[in-house]
Parts: structure tokens; sequence; C-alpha cells
């Protein structure tokens, strides 16, 4: 009783090894490796399509809680700013100017998101 070679199949053999011992012309591969590359380049491409999707979404998401924390700090400014006026302090310089600042951000955030969209 001899040892096989690893590369020989054994009888009923179904695996990789059944097609060991079919010769091939040189420089060429086997069917099964030619599968094999497809299926592994169509699984990275499923991969790739899933990752851009995932990165889209996330993407909408960070824009809208952008777009709302954005709104809510103009507001805010915009409030205090009106109460600062009514009792008589400083209302242009720190809050008039922040509620500026944001409702820029925002107009600029929605315009971005609107042009992205198109």
């Amino acid at each position: 009783m001899g040892v096989a070679a690893e590369d020989e199949p054994l009888e009923g053999d179904i695996g990789p090894a059944a097609d060991a011992g079919a010769p091939r012309p040189a420089g060429t591969s086997g069917p099964r490796q030619a599968d094999a590359a497809a299926e592994l380049r169509r699984y990275e491409a499923e991969r790739e399509e899933r990752r851009r999707r995932t990165n889209a979404a996330s993407g909408r998401i960070a824009a809208a809680l952008a777009a709302l924390l954005l709104a809510f700090l103009a507001y805010d400014s915009v409030r205090t700013a009106l109460t600062a006026r009514s009792r008589g302090d400083d209302w242009i310089y720190p809050p008039l100017v922040i509620a500026g600042i944001c409702t820029i951000a925002l107009a600029t955030l929605l315009a971005w998101a609107a042009r992205r969209v198109k």
C-alpha cells in the first residue's frame, strides 16, 4: 500500500482534487478557477454597492441632524436677542450675530444637499 499523492483524486472524490489528475493546456487556468474569480468579483461588486448605499444613508442622516441643530441654534439665538433687547441688554453682538452665522450655515447646508440630490 503506497501513500497517494496530495493532488491525486481518490475514488468517488468530488472535490477540487477530482480534476487534479486531468491534464490542462499550459498557461490556462481551469474552469473552476475562472468561476471562483468571477464569483469573487461579483461578491466584491455587491459589497461595494452595499457600502455605497450605507454611506449615502449615513450622509443623509448626518445632514438632517446638522440642519436640525443649526435651525435650533438660530431659533434660540433669535429668541435670546429678543429677550435681551426687551431688557435693554446687548442684543446685536452675541445673540444676533450667532443667529446670522447659524442661518448662513443652514442655508449653505440646504443648498449643498439640494445640489447633491440632483
